[in-house]
């Protein structure tokens, strides 16, 4: 365990000093409004990336609920920076059970954006974040790391989070740095 905990640090570090959105020929992924996009199209805006999997029972629906609480201050405060939610496990989160999620958490799709997509896209954007997403007992991907990526408008990684207790006021706070001198 202490080898992948030190694997998956280390990965997040070489991830930090050089990623970027998505490369030309991105994955492409699906909206809760049935819009096709790419990682790559979202650039312009300060993004905050996280993964889950609607089926489950753990911390997904926290950080769900954090991520909504999130969206609605970056809202009320008209700041620039837009939150994007991904299916862990795109066999079982098609596009119409993670619109039915952004449903369940009044997902704004001009800040928030729950996606998934074609099986092969979404885990070519797992693999590319270095996201870990394991079969559990049950048959969904329900074992699997939580982290939070935050980019800049160029696209480029500027920091990794954890979820925590704290990650509503975490996400608004990185978003507020993140605003234009104009929009604050």
């Amino acid at each position: 365990m202490r080898t992948l905990v030190l694997a998956v640090f280390s990965l997040l570090f070489s991830l930090q000093s050089t990623a970027v959105i998505a490369s030309p020929e991105s994955p492409q992924l699906i909206d809760q409004m049935g819009k096709t996009f790419t990682l790559q199209s979202l650039q312009g805006r300060p993004l905050i990336v996280t993964f889950v999997s609607a089926h489950c029972q753990d911390a997904c629906p926290l950080v769900n609920a954090q991520f909504s609480e999130a969206a609605t201050r970056i809202a009320q405060q008209r700041l620039s920076t837009r939150l994007l939610t991904i299916t862990l496990d795109p066999q079982h989160d098609p596009p119409n059970v993670m619109r039915a999620l952004a449903r369940r958490f009044d997902a704004n799709p001009y800040y928030w954006l729950v996606a998934s997509g074609p099986p092969n896209d979404v885990d070519a954007v797992l693999n590319a974040y270095g996201v870990v997403a394991k079969p559990g007992k049950s048959g969904y991907r329900e074992l699997h790391t939580t982290f939070v990526y935050v980019f800049n408008a160029r696209g480029i990684l500027t920091k990794t989070m954890l979820a925590s207790t704290n990650l509503t006021d975490d996400i608004v706070a990185q978003a507020r740095a993140m605003a234009p001198a104009t929009a604050r």
